[in-house]
């Protein structure tokens, strides 16, 4: 039993890697999503013409070939089709949840296998029946065309199309080629070489996909990251806290200002700033992987309190306070924290200033030091969120 389990998770191994190919980590998601719903909006249109193609074909089928080739095949088909639109009109919802993506790649592939199969047996049995050389080429022509439509449909599983074309471009081409007849021996060299022509056009249609993903994410990148620090910036912060809307318990938000940094700049210039502000980011980036840089010398850590606990504010106190710098001195922060929820703009304003309030508290306590919002006096907190109204929460995308 156990020898047949690992069999079958072989197969499922191999099948899925032949169905999804070897991609960048950070893109494979994106494929098999975008993938999955290519072939789910072409293939409703590819069941719909296959449907009404049924009864031509029916009709077309010479009546030697017996009823199962004239009526029964295209009625298989005609189901089949109807079980196909059942299925890509379902609402799958990729986006929510990837692995159905996945799973509906492989079923994808088997499903054109089947529907490849029913029209290479109808389009090989007719071939066989018909009486006429001239009648007979016919069935190879329309099983080819039905077959580079299906192959370009399925073009985002490169396996599936290349299935597709093995199994109806392959068998008819091999039938004419035995006929010994020249011109069918020249229309099986035609079909044989739109078969490879379609094959590249996938292929370089599959990596126009990947590179077009790669460009998406490396500009999603560079929109929410800082270019000096690599750290996330403003704007992916603001998504950060629309993504814990969803979180039930507080969150808290940590803010970091370093102490004098204009006098660093100053003395030491704007370059050996930016390689100060570079080491203290890299600092941060160690305490939590939500470390942003807010603009100047503000930074912010955001997250639940249970990830991201009120400790990190001490640690990173005293590691920036001992750590070497590139000027040779020494650096210190102010911070503030605070907690709150985050059910809408209006928590998160209230957040972004109370927390705020208590840097600044800090740096009128001297600087070098951490203070929460629960060591302010009640008359010290704002009473509304005033501030940032240019910072209202992105509407919460599903991921």
């Amino acid at each position: 039993m156990r020898a047949y389990l690992t069999l079958v998770d072989r197969v499922r191994s191999f099948l899925r890697n032949a169905a999804i190919p070897d991609l960048p980590k950070e893109v494979r998601s994106d494929f098999v999503m975008a993938s999955a719903s290519t072939v789910q909006k072409h293939g409703r249109w590819l069941f719909v013409g296959l449907l009404l193609t049924c009864p031509f074909a029916a009709l077309a089928t010479p009546e030697a070939a017996g009823p199962w080739v004239r009526w029964g095949l295209p009625g298989l088909m005609a189901l089949y089709c109807l079980f196909g639109l059942s299925k890509l009109f379902r609402e799958l919802d990729f986006a929510r949840k990837p692995w159905r993506a996945e799973r509906f790649i492989l079923e994808s592939w088997a499903s054109s296998v089947i529907g490849a199969l029913i029209c290479t047996g109808w389009a090989i049995a007719s071939w066989l029946s018909a009486d006429a050389a001239s009648e007979r080429l016919h069935f190879p022509v329309i099983l080819v065309m039905g077959s580079l439509a299906t192959a370009y449909c399925m073009a985002s599983i490169r396996a599936a199309a290349a299935t597709h074309l093995v199994i109806d471009i392959g068998a008819i081409s091999i039938l004419l080629v035995l006929t010994g007849s020249s011109f069918d021996i020249a229309a099986a060299v035609s079909l044989g070489v739109a078969g490879l022509f379609q094959w590249r056009m996938i292929n370089a249609h599959h990596r126009q996909v990947v590179e077009l993903l790669l460009l998406k994410r490396e500009s999603q990148t560079l929109a929410l990251t800082d270019p000096l620090t690599g750290l996330l910036n403003r704007r992916a912060l603001l998504d950060l806290a629309s993504e814990l809307r969803s979180h039930e318990g507080a969150s808290r938000l940590i803010l970091i200002d370093i102490d004098r940094f204009k006098l660093i700049n100053d003395a030491h210039g704007h370059d050996c700033g930016d390689s100060v502000l570079q080491r203290v980011a890299h600092l941060i980036a160690d305490a939590h992987a939500s470390a942003a840089r807010l603009g100047g010398e503000e930074f912010a850590l955001l997250g639940p309190v249970d990830a991201l606990p009120a400790g990190t504010a001490i640690q990173l106190l005293s590691a920036i306070r001992e750590a070497a710098m590139p000027h040779g001195g020494r650096v210190t922060v102010s911070i503030g924290v605070a907690e709150g929820t985050l059910e809408d703009d209006g928590a998160w304003r209230a957040l972004y200033h109370h927390a705020d309030t208590a840097l600044y508290a800090a740096k009128r306590q001297g600087r070098d030091r951490i203070v929460h919002t629960r060591d302010l006096a009640p008359g010290d907190l704002p009473s509304d969120a005033c501030t940032l109204p240019q910072q209202s929460l992105p509407e919460r995308k599903v991921a």
